[in-house]
């Protein structure tokens, strides 16, 4: 009997000595292990023509916002990570991967809350955040990293960081998100010294008595201020005031600064 317990005693102490063993290994494990589900490989350094132009437009109750990714080159793959800042100071987020199957473009609208059982729980007080965006395939990942700014009510809309701005009087129901949109919506033959920049609104594009600056970290010699219309690049009559230029506009747009005049 006591020879049975000594045997007992002997094989739990070596269950004990190897589950610890394995739970210490297990925790130096997920220590090395990245934060990401995914490792992103080798980064791809991208011009600003091989980008894909991203825009982020709210709904008119602002708890929504469509991602829209296109110009999409040589990619098997796309993730986007959306995280926001709500009113309590929490940070929330967004976290989808798809395979494009040869698609050059993504959309897709993303809740700013949770949703249970058709049942939804919007986060309020949203009114920044920033947007990751991951193309893979080809030679490697391409990352791609922009901030926005939500805004509703306000005479002035701008950028997170501070270069962009559009003031005047705006519909005071809808909902204002102002980004850098990381690409162009279509082709440029010049030099972009500054943006792309845009401001997406939940309700129309068309404002009145508006002006639009956007400000350098020091005088150019020259600057041209283009906005895009659609279909073509449109040059704006700017004025340049030390670091800033302006000019009165009559719709929302993505806007760049050019060193040079663009060819069409």
């Amino acid at each position: 009997m006591k020879k049975n317990y000594i045997v007992i005693l002997a094989i739990v102490g070596i269950v004990l000595i190897l589950g610890g063993g394995f739970l210490f290994w297990r925790s130096q494990r997920a220590q090395e292990l990245p934060l990401t589900l995914k490792p992103e490989g080798v980064l791809i350094e991208t011009t600003l023509e091989e980008r894909p132009y991203i825009t982020l437009t709210p709904s008119s109750d602002g708890h929504w916002l469509t991602i829209e990714v296109s110009r999409i080159q040589d990619a098997d793959s796309l993730e986007y990570e959306l995280l926001y800042n709500t009113a309590s100071g929490a940070t929330q987020g967004s976290i989808n991967t798809v395979k494009l199957k040869g698609e050059a473009s993504y959309s897709k609208k993303i809740l700013l809350g949770s949703e249970s059982s058709g049942h939804y729980k919007f986060d309020e007080g949203v009114t920044q955040g920033n947007l990751t965006v991951r193309l893979r395939g080809g030679k490697g990942t391409r990352k791609f990293v922009t901030d926005f700014r939500l805004q509703q009510g306000e005479d002035e809309l701008t950028s997170i960081d501070g270069n962009f701005s559009i003031e005047g009087t705006f519909p005071k129901t809808n909902f204002y998100l102002t980004m850098m949109t990381v690409g162009l919506p279509g082709d440029f033959e010049g030099e972009v010294i500054a943006g792309p920049y845009e401001t997406f609104s939940s309700g129309t594009k068309t404002v009145k008595d508006v002006q639009v600056k956007i400000t350098l970290s020091e005088e150019p010699e020259e600057a041209k201020l283009y906005s895009w219309s659609g279909t073509s690049w449109v040059e704006e009559e700017a004025e340049i005031e030390d670091n800033t230029i302006s000019a009165e506009i009559a719709s929302l747009a993505t806007f760049i600064l050019a060193a040079e005049q663009a060819t069409e």
